[in-house]
């Protein structure tokens, strides 16, 4: 994973060029989203903004045909379309997310004495890095957590960010299956299922797990070809997950784990987020189901904020 990088003082930045279109845009818009406005004919837009009609009339058209505006044909009138309505309600629940979700990570922390954060599906293909918590004894910056940034991206790649797609239909979880080495895709249709019916993934620790999650995110960088041999060659290390007869066999000498991760829900019922536990040590059953169990619930409640 890549650290984040610090912002660049205002100095540093070209000063910023104005731009007319853009703010007539979000004179109307911002006009049309006012508290308790009615729907506005053009010529009533046209007078409230100081726009001439055929510049007005060129927005709404654009905005309308985006669904940001909608028109109703009996009157005329145009009013805030169900594109923005969405967009907002997005807002709107990633706004709550975050401030249910940091709680949630600080009182865990505060009971486990282990880093939590939160992973946030930012697009279809990443995940990154949001509310985090850390308990006394270890800083943000110390070395058993190298790639635990606020704000760090992670591509959703196997083996990694399963808890991200056990949960998706079929043909997703297939499609990300596919872009896995053969040899391993077979564990992981195994492992998607184990996950959704426990609700929570495990991530195996190992002596290069961090390189390996390093070198998966910067794949990117590479061409094609080599981005595929390489990708293909991580996954093969990485030993995925655990089944529930490896917990058994491990109940002896300690389960490895780096990380725990349960899923956030949206009222749609796509994982948007998960909460995440970061023991990075070996732990007893017991105790890994304890932090298990406090993960998937405390999931389970931000989750029903958003419905």
């Amino acid at each position: 994973m890549t650290p984040t990088v610090g912002d660049f003082s205002d100095a540093r930045q070209p000063a910023r060029a104005a731009s007319p279109p853009t703010s007539r845009v979000v004179h109307i818009v911002e006009l049309l989203a006012g508290a308790d406005q009615p729907a506005l004919t053009l010529a009533e837009i046209v007078r409230q903004t100081a726009l001439s009609r055929a510049t007005a009339h060129a927005i709404v058209a654009e905005l309308t045909e985006h669904g940001w505006l909608s028109r109703d044909p009996a009157t005329g009138r145009y009013g805030i379309g169900p594109g923005f309505l969405a967009l907002a309600r997005t807002a709107g629940d990633a706004d709550h997310l975050d401030r249910w979700a940091g709680a949630a990570a600080h009182t865990l922390c505060d009971r486990f004495a282990i880093p939590f954060f939160v992973a946030r599906r930012s697009s279809t293909d990443f995940v990154t890095l949001a509310a985090h918590a850390f308990p006394p004894h270890l800083a943000a910056d110390s070395e058993p957590h190298p790639w635990f940034r606020n704000g760090n991206r992670i591509r959703i790649r196997p083996p990694i960010c399963r808890e991200f797609i056990a949960w998706d239909p079929s043909d997703a979880r297939d499609a990300w299956i596919s872009q896995a080495a053969e040899p391993t895709r077979t564990r992981l249709r195994i492992v998607l299922d184990v996950i959704a019916d426990r609700g929570y993934s495990i991530e195996r620790m190992t002596d290069d797990h961090a390189a390996i999650i390093e070198a998966l995110n910067s794949l990117d960088a590479m061409p094609e070809t080599l981005r595929t041999r390489v990708g293909d060659l991580l996954t093969e290390l990485s030993v995925i997950d655990y089944l529930p007869d490896e917990l058994d066999e491990e109940a002896g000498e300690g389960v490895p784990v780096v990380t725990i991760g349960a899923p956030i829900f949206d009222d749609a019922g796509r994982v948007i987020a998960a909460m995440v536990a970061c023991p990075n040590t070996t732990l007893d059953v017991a105790d890994l189901h304890s932090i298990a169990d406090a993960t998937r619930t405390a999931a389970d409640e931000i989750s029903s904020h958003l419905r």
